[in-house]
C-alpha cells in the first residue's frame, strides 16, 4: 500500500508548523511511512497553491491566518478545526506627526486607508486593516459611520512591503490615518518613525477582543473527509506540532532563529518586537478563549460583508484528535521519565 500524500501549508510567520518543519518534526514523525509530505507552496500548479485560500485540496493541513479559513468555510469548504494557536503580533495606527490627530478619539471625520488588492480570491489584507482599524474607533468609542475608509489600489507580486503603499497615502495627503502590523509593518513604522504619530499599539491591549485580526488567533485546519479517512494521520500530524511547541518553548533563542529564516526580510530583533510572546504561545490548543476569539473574528468578517454565509464556529471545531495528540504526547512523556510520571 502506497503512502497517503499529505499538503501543508502555513502563513503569519510564527507557528508552530514552522518549527515543526524546520527542526524536522513532521518529517521525523512520518519518516517510517504513513504518508508522504509536500509542501504546498513548492507546487508549480497555481490552482495547487490557490488551496492555501480556499482550501479545495482535502489532504492539506493548513496552520496560519485566519481570515482565508473563515471565508473557505463560509463559502461550503468541509473543513475541520483542529486546533488554535494565538499569537499576539505587532498591530498600531498611525498619522502624520505634523498632523493635528493625537488621539484615536480625534480620528472622528478622518480619512482612514484600506488596502485594496488586485486579482485574489480573498484580501485578506483589506479584511486586516478593516479590524485593525475597527478596534482603534471601538477603543475611542466611535462607530465606523464616524470615519470614512479610503481604497488604496495595491498591485500584487511587486515586491511591496505590506502597509508601504498605505503609508504612501498618508504622506502625500490621501488619508489620515493608517494601520500596520505584521513585521513588515513594523520594519516601515521603525524605517519612518521620525514621520509619524502612533495612535495606540494594539499589541499591548489589555482587551484580547481588541488584539484579535488574521493573525490573531491562528487555527489549524483539515478537511473532514481526510479526517474521516486518516484519523491516525491526522493524530500523529498535531502531535508533531505539539512537540514543535514544547521545543519552542524550551529553546526560545532557537525558535527565533526559525521564525526570523520564515520570515527572510527582518532580523532577530524585529521578529522578537513583532511576536512579543512567541516562545510561549505557539501550542496548539482549543481552549473557550480561543474558540471566542476566531467566533468574534468570524463575526467581524460577516458583519463587515467579507464573508457569502454565516455559520457556526462551535459546529467547526473538532475537539478529538487534539485531544488524542495530547494523549500520545503525555505518553511519550512517561515512557521518557517513568519515574516522574508516577
Amino acid at each position: 500500500m502506497s503512502d497517503t500524500e499529505i499538503l501543508f501549508t502555513r502563513c503569519g510567520g510564527a507557528t508552530a508548523s514552522t518549527i515543526a518543519i524546520q527542526q524536522n518534526f513532521l518529517q521525523d514523525e512520518f519518516a517510517d511511512g504513513g504518508a508522504v509530505l509536500r509542501s504546498l507552496q513548492e507546487s508549480s500548479d497555481a490552482a495547487v497553491r490557490e488551496s492555501h485560500f480556499d482550501h479545495s485540496i482535502p489532504s492539506m493541513f493548513r496552520e496560519g491566518g485566519n481570515i482565508p479559513p473563515i471565508w473557505a468555510r463560509a463559502r461550503g469548504a468541509d473543513t475541520a478545526v483542529l486546533a488554535i494557536s494565538w499569537v499576539d503580533e505587532f498591530q498600531s495606527i498611525v498619522t502624520r506627526a505634523d498632523s493635528d490627530i493625537r488621539s484615536l478619539e480625534d480620528l472622528a471625520g478622518k480619512r482612514l486607508a484600506v488596502p485594496l488588492y488586485e486579482g485574489i480570491s480573498i484580501d485578506f489584507q483589506r479584511g486586516a486593516n478593516f479590524h485593525g482599524l475597527a478596534n482603534g474607533l471601538d477603543i475611542a468609542g466611535l462607530a465606523r459611520a464616524d470615519v470614512t475608509f479610503v481604497d488604496v489600489p495595491v498591485e500584487r507580486g511587486q515586491g511591496v512591503a505590506s502597509g508601504a503603499a498605505e503609508l504612501a497615502a498618508l504622506f502625500d495627503g490621501r488619508v489620515d490615518a493608517v494601520f500596520l502590523r505584521q513585521s513588515s509593518g513594523l520594519r516601515l513604522f521603525r524605517e519612518h518613525g521620525n514621520a509619524l504619530r502612533e495612535l495606540v499599539r494594539l499589541t499591548d491591549e489589555p482587551n484580547a477582543l481588541h488584539r484579535i485580526n488574521n493573525g490573531t488567533p491562528r487555527p489549524l485546519t483539515v478537511h473532514r473527509s481526510f479526517l474521516a479517512e486518516h484519523r491516525d494521520l491526522v493524530v500523529r500530524y498535531i502531535a508533531a506540532l505539539l512537540r514543535a511547541a514544547q521545543w519552542s518553548e524550551a529553546n526560545p533563542d532557537g525558535a527565533l532563529d526559525a521564525l526570523t529564516r520564515e520570515d527572510g526580510r527582518s532580523d532577530r530583533e524585529t521578529i522578537a518586537a513583532t511576536f512579543p510572546h512567541y516562545a510561549t504561545s505557539l501550542r496548539p490548543k482549543l481552549t473557550a478563549e480561543y474558540i471566542a476569539g476566531l467566533s468574534a473574528q468570524k463575526d467581524f468578517l460577516f458583519a463587515w460583508g467579507f464573508l457569502e454565509a454565516d455559520f457556526d464556529v462551535a459546529d467547526w471545531i473538532e475537539r478529538g484528535p487534539l485531544e488524542e495528540a495530547e494523549a500520545l504526547i503525555a505518553a511519550e512523556t512517561r515512557a521518557q521519565n517513568p519515574i516522574a510520571a508516577e
